[in-house]
């Protein structure tokens, strides 16, 4: 169901309805081809379709308003270059505009239309490499990321399924197995739990018996060697876990691939910084509801 109202920005601009249309149908049918005979109305309406359409164009008409803020614009030596460099418009390897034409009036578009796509969207890329240029990675940061992914770990634990009487019971347990009167090994032994000693693996690995493995290894990390973790709160279980030992990674490992590493955070610092970045323009963007249609 089309909305029945569309949105202005906080300035002049404002998206037409003719535009959402097209672009509905523009992702309606993108979608279609995606899940094939999967496809069908109820799919839509559980994608939540015009919120997402809606919220698609809002979001790349407040960045083209940031990319012309910044003083940022596109050539027409660009913008051709685009447009010929595409595979599609050419025969025998070389561009032909009686195909662009062609290509073009079957999908519905006329150039001026496709070429103003084409520009907004090297407007965007300008913008977002502007924004993301502040990220930086150091050699410090590297090695950690490395350390952390690459490094084994042996571990001890006990699980229980979640719910308020076994939460209760490990933290009893957890008290008990911090004093020295006792050894550890002899007070998990006398609880009747049953102590798991999976072979070493890395941070991240798949480990085969927890069933929460994300909240398993988050509490790992920031365990010391022969310290306990507090109770472990997972979707489905509870953990009380020793970390036995870590396997420390040799330096030189990390020189070999120092490169690939930094460049790895380095992609995923800039995608955060982008992605925070965005969340924030629109955050502080007022969006009205025109009450006629455009």
């Amino acid at each position: 169901m089309l909305p029945s109202r569309p949105p202005s920005t906080g300035n002049a601009s404002r998206i037409s309805r003719l535009e959402f249309q097209r672009a509905y149908e523009r992702e309606r049918e993108a979608l279609r081809q995606l899940y094939g005979d999967r496809w069908n109305e109820d799919l839509a309406r559980e994608l939540n379709l015009p919120h997402r359409v809606l919220d698609g164009l809002i979001t790349s008409r407040l960045l083209l308003q940031e990319a012309e803020r910044h003083g940022l614009s596109v050539s027409r030596e660009e913008l051709a270059a685009v447009v010929m460099e595409n595979p599609l418009f050419a025969e025998e390897g070389k561009f032909r505009p009686e195909r662009y034409r062609r290509l073009l009036e079957a999908n519905r578009l006329t150039p001026e239309r496709y070429e103003e796509a084409i520009r907004q969207g090297l407007l965007q890329q300008k913008l977002a490499t502007l924004i993301q240029a502040s990220a930086k990675v150091s050699e410090a940061e590297a090695w950690e990321a490395f350390r952390t992914a690459k490094e084994k770990v042996h571990v001890a634990y006990v699980s229980l399924p979640r719910s308020t009487e076994n939460k209760a019971r490990l933290e009893d347990l957890q008290g008990r197995v911090g004093q020295k009167e006792t050894p550890w090994e002899t007070l998990l032994q006398n609880s009747g739990l049953k102590v798991m000693r999976p072979d070493p693996f890395a941070f991240g690995a798949a480990v085969a018996e927890p069933p929460d493995s994300r909240a398993f290894h988050l509490a790992i990390l920031r365990l010391k060697k022969g310290e306990w973790s507090p109770v472990v709160e997972g979707g489905k279980s509870h953990f009380l876990i020793r970390l036995l030992d870590r396997e420390a990674v040799p330096r030189q490992a990390f020189e070999r691939e120092k490169e690939t590493w930094t460049q790895k955070l380095l992609s995923e610092k800039r995608l955060q910084l982008w992605v925070a970045w965005v969340h924030e323009v629109k955050r502080r963007s007022k969006i009205d509801i025109a009450q006629e249609l455009g």
